[in-house]
């Protein structure tokens, strides 16, 4: 959490940044409140009376009168490490011009409140909102092991022990992005389907959203389902691209479901297709056990074969239209008419590949073995992204 996340809660929404702008991203570990520490009354102030990364609260009541003191505060509060400082209007409407000109120099944000906020209820909702934030962290980095790693049995009964959610016998997973990311938004409407799940749960991952669902029944149709809570709640898919596992055992297998539903959804985006399920991928599924398993030698595989079309000096259409071809299967009319061009232009550009890639191959050859290497070319730029 930042003191821009923390501004984004629904009890600060009203507080406005009047100094130090350009220290938003300043990490927030707690909340404290600022009485009387910096009044000259006080004889001593300890090193620890405020803990680092702290946003500050303070009705500024000790320097009632005394603007003078409110400087000082600011300097000993940045000493400190504190992370910003809210104050409530009650004292000072405004600060001093030499406060905020200091606030600003050190990139500390000052922040005043919008309207009558209770410190304890801002106190409440921020570590609420942390303990939210570290859970859908755990989550996170759960979905990362399983994805990534090689993943033991009891880790992965560990995983749903602490998730503390009931799991029936079977697992089926959705992995979903939209197309053409510009945030998480679009998210958002799909938690709403998480009521509905008396057994499973939604989770996001990078940019992209899981779905696990369990049942006692290994033959539910799970995407039927799906499809039809999306439609319970008008949530259109038209942008959206769908990765499905199999279905397998959850107290073992979770770990298998959920990397099929990702890359699953990945080899859909490659293919530019709204959705597929990782039991027809058939050899493709070779190709990503090879890129897990080995990525540089996979990526060693594909600018050996593809090297020539791929360095900078070459034709930049030439592996843009080998993409196409491989996505079209090889219909040269199709991808034509995806290149806004004639087909004897793509002609032309698949003999030229074809002739600095391998002019000595036949072409149901030459079409595997390019299939192969734009497939994990792609695999790879996904992967990265």
């Amino acid at each position: 959490m930042n003191v821009e996340n923390f501004l984004q809660l629904p009890i600060t929404k009203d507080f406005t940044v009047v100094a130090g702008r350009n220290g938003l991203h300043k990490s927030v570990q707690n909340v404290e409140i600022l009485d009387f520490e910096f009044s000259p009354d006080i004889q001593t102030v300890r090193d620890t009376i405020f803990t680092p990364n702290s946003v500050v609260l303070s009705s500024l009541l000790f320097a009632k009168q005394q603007p003078e003191y409110l400087l000082n505060a600011v300097k000993n509060l940045i000493e400190l490490g504190a992370s910003a400082l809210a104050y409530k209007p009650v004292i000072y409407e405004d600060l001093p011009e030499e406060v905020l000109m200091y606030a600003d120099k050190n990139n500390f944000p000052i922040l005043r409140f919008g309207g009558d906020e209770f410190f304890e209820k801002i106190i409440l909702e921020t570590m609420a909102y942390a303990k939210t934030q570290d859970y859908l962290f755990f989550l996170e980095t759960m979905m990362r092991r399983l994805i990534e790693e090689d993943i033991p049995d009891e880790q992965i009964k560990s995983f749903l022990q602490q998730i503390n959610k009931p799991f029936d016998k079977y697992v089926f997973v959705a992995n979903i992005q939209v197309k053409d990311y510009v945030d998480n938004q679009w998210m958002q409407p799909l938690f709403q389907l998480e009521p509905l799940m008396k057994s499973g749960m939604i989770c996001s991952y990078k940019q992209s959203l899981f779905i696990l669902f369990t049942h006692s029944s290994e033959q539910f149709q799970f995407e039927k389902f799906l499809n039809e809570w999306l439609g319970m709640y008008a949530i259109s898919t038209k942008s959206l691209t769908f990765g499905y596992s199999s279905c397998h055992v959850a107290q073992q297998e979770l770990a298998i479901a959920v990397r099929e539903a990702y890359y699953a959804r990945i080899m859909a985006e490659i293919e530019a297709i709204p959705h597929r399920q990782y039991q027809t991928l058939a050899s493709d599924s070779l190709l990503i056990e090879l890129h897990r398993k080995d990525a540089k030698f996979a990526m060693d595989y594909v600018n050996s074969y593809l090297g020539p079309i791929l360095e900078e000096k070459a034709d930049p259409d030439l592996i843009k239209t080998a993409i196409t071809y491989i996505r079209k299967k090889g219909n040269i009319k199709e991808v034509a008419v995806a290149h806004f061009c004639h087909p004897n232009t793509i002609r032309y550009r698949m003999a030229k590949i074809r002739q600095l890639l391998a002019p000595m191959e036949n072409e149901y050859v030459f079409y595997e073995r390019l299939a192969a290497a734009v497939k994990l070319y792609l695999l790879h730029s996904k992967m990265n992204d």
